[in-house]
């Protein structure tokens, strides 16, 4: 509460509260105008590039199922897709599938939920 005794942050909050007691626009809309003019940010665009200049140059954004409309698969699930590393390692070590298979034991002890099952497809 002391930086409220500085009169310029007072003041910035008695302007802030004004605009958006107005419905003009909100109060960090101000703030954040502010900022970008001492910081001198610019348009997304212009660090990334666009969607058209970062497609020519093969960025990787491919339009995976992600974003809104797009489930996320959550984790501890059985259906859930293993990185391409750990299935060559599971394929490579069993002790790795079994070790996996310990800890989906404790996971059900521990919660009482249903334990992961790593079929031969993901193995």
């Amino acid at each position: 509460i002391a930086f409220l005794s500085n009169p310029i942050t007072y003041a910035l909050l008695v302007w802030c509260l004004f605009l958006e007691s107005t419905g003009i626009c909100s109060g960090a809309w101000f703030l954040a105008k502010i900022d970008k003019k001492i910081r001198g940010f610019q348009r997304d665009e212009v660090y990334i590039g666009s969607a058209e200049e970062r497609q020519a140059k093969d960025m990787g954004d491919e339009d995976d199922a992600a974003g809104p409309g797009h489930m996320a698969k959550l984790p501890g699930f059985a259906d859930m897709e293993l990185p391409a590393s750990l299935e060559k390692l599971m394929k490579e070590d069993p002790s790795v599938v079994e070790y996996i298979r310990s800890i989906s034991k404790q996971m059900e002890e521990k919660d009482g939920k249903g334990e992961l099952s790593f079929t031969e497809e993901n193995v």
